[in-house]
């Protein structure tokens, strides 16, 4: 019972306190750059329409897909027609991902 009482108690005051603290702002930043700076890459079940999440221990971005309908084309165009033994060209746009940190 007071286990249950502390528990309650705890989470009514980090209630409060998350609702003081007002977002902060930052860049986005490509996956790859952060892969570069030794951020690790971890799993995040699509929430949020999420792609994964990078971590160097203490900072934590989502990463989201930031393609376009044109390059998404291009590359179904290419490896269709590598599929049907036809690519004049190997080369495709890049699947840019992009990740936003969080607090």
């Amino acid at each position: 019972m007071i286990r249950a009482a502390v528990i309650t108690a705890t989470l009514a005051s980090g209630a409060s306190m998350v609702s003081a603290v007002e977002p902060g702002q930052s860049d986005f930043v490509f996956s790859s750059d952060l892969s570069a700076q030794g951020f690790a890459p971890f799993g995040t079940g699509g929430t949020a329409n999420t792609l994964y999440g990078m971590t160097d221990g203490s900072d934590i971005y989502l990463c989201f897909l930031f393609d376009t309908p044109e390059d998404q084309g291009t590359r179904q165009t290419a490896l269709l027609a590598e599929l049907a033994g036809e690519s004049p060209t190997r080369a495709i746009p890049n699947i840019p991902v992009v990740c936003v940190m969080t607090q």
